[in-house]
């Protein structure tokens, strides 16, 4: 991969607004599935998780897209921790370089396993 890659905090402001945006939407979907432990695990701030998991849980009747604007536009900063911390690489425009559901899958097996 020739194009250069980035990590969230070296993105423009521009593309951090769409990473996040691009991210809230994944996140909210695995809240809906119970499948945050990965991002839980990596997140390395407990409270960030929890500040956004109880605006997620007391307005879980909403949509993924309205439920990540209204956590974006209520816990920002949360959001923004928890990308600090991951691993995940964007593009220039704040795209991951991995799709969100193959950068859990990648970081999935790195993780040990039960015997």
């Amino acid at each position: 991969m020739s194009e250069d890659t980035f990590g969230f905090n070296e993105l423009t402001d521009a593309a951090q607004d769409n990473a996040l945006e691009t991210f809230a939407k994944y996140y909210v979907r695995q809240f809906k599935q119970d499948n945050l432990e990965i991002i839980d695990a990596l997140a390395g701030d407990d409270e960030a998780v929890a500040m956004i998991n109880q605006i997620l849980e007391e307005n879980n009747y909403l949509t993924v897209a309205k439920l990540a604007a209204m956590s974006i536009s209520m816990v920002k900063s949360c959001y923004v921790k928890i990308l600090n911390e991951l691993s995940a690489r964007f593009d220039a425009d704040g795209e991951p370089v991995k799709a969100w559901a193959e950068w859990m899958q990648s970081e999935h097996a790195k993780l040990p396993q039960e015997d």
